[in-house]
């Protein structure tokens, strides 16, 4: 395993815990100028730097770690029926007036959205390929033909060589991040992907705001990494174990209202 960080989902807690302590730090160095440069008479106590925060980030081999590297793969396997599903949820017609421009563009809309990101998705996925043939002096890519006939085929030639150009760092990063992207962009156009709902309650364990359920699923889950790191990990619970504290919660309030 190299030293560098993967750059997938699995280290944006660091990467968000890194960058509120920059925030922090920031501001704590506006408070010390403000600090230094008052009257000695006006000086209160010295502001406190904020401490360093304990970040354990996740090595790529050598780019994405084991499971952000499954997950480009699992992307790129689903895009095909993600477009599939695209193009049958917003063919582009019905409910575009051609006869209406694009701002600062002399062009008309397109009758099909739809398929513009299809042939969009194909360039992109026909430019990839082109980069990676001219780095192991392959000849271009062939024909593959127009459309759906075109992204199925290019899926199926990128899977092929997919282990290969996820721990190449001219390649891993740029390629790896487009596909989550598309994938994204497909499942979010065609809405299929389930919705993650945000819950009121603070998590028990690490006491945040990151509980969290995909819509469908029986299960709560704490969506910071940190969360319970010497417990075994992220607290999970039921629907009905999420309930029940809630309840509490609120008869807790109404006593404490009560109370006052």
């Amino acid at each position: 395993m190299s030293d560098r960080v993967c750059i997938g989902r699995c280290n944006a807690s660091q990467r968000r815990r890194a960058e509120e302590h920059a925030r922090d730090l920031a501001a704590w160095q506006a408070e010390m100028d403000a600090w230094a440069n008052a009257a000695d008479d006006a000086r209160g106590p010295e502001p406190v730097r904020p401490d360093e925060p304990s970040l354990r980030w996740t090595a790529g081999t050598p780019v994405w770690c084991l499971s952000d590297a499954s997950a480009v793969r699992s992307a790129l396997t689903d895009l095909d029926e993600q477009m599939a599903l695209r193009l049958m949820a917003g063919d582009g017609h019905g409910s575009i007036n051609l006869g209406e421009r694009v701002s600062s563009s002399p062009e008309p809309n397109s009758p099909s959205p739809a398929h513009d990101d299809l042939d969009e998705l194909v360039r992109w996925l026909r430019e990839w390929e082109n980069e990676y043939r001219s780095s192991r002096g392959w000849p271009t890519s062939p024909h593959r033909g127009e459309a759906a006939p075109a992204l199925t085929s290019s899926v199926a030639w990128f899977l092929t060589h997919l282990d290969d150009i996820l721990t190449r760092p001219d390649f891993a990063e740029g390629f790896g991040t487009g596909i989550l992207y598309w994938h994204n962009r497909l499942s979010s156009a065609a809405k299929t992907r389930p919705r993650r709902i945000s819950k009121q309650l603070r998590c028990p364990q690490c006491h945040l705001a990151t509980l969290s359920q995909i819509e469908g699923e029986d299960r709560i889950e704490c969506r910071n990494r940190d969360c319970g790191a010497s417990r075994g990990g992220p607290m999970v619970m039921t629907v009905d174990e999420y309930e029940g504290r809630a309840q509490e919660a609120i008869e807790g309030a109404k006593t404490r209202r009560r109370a006052s």
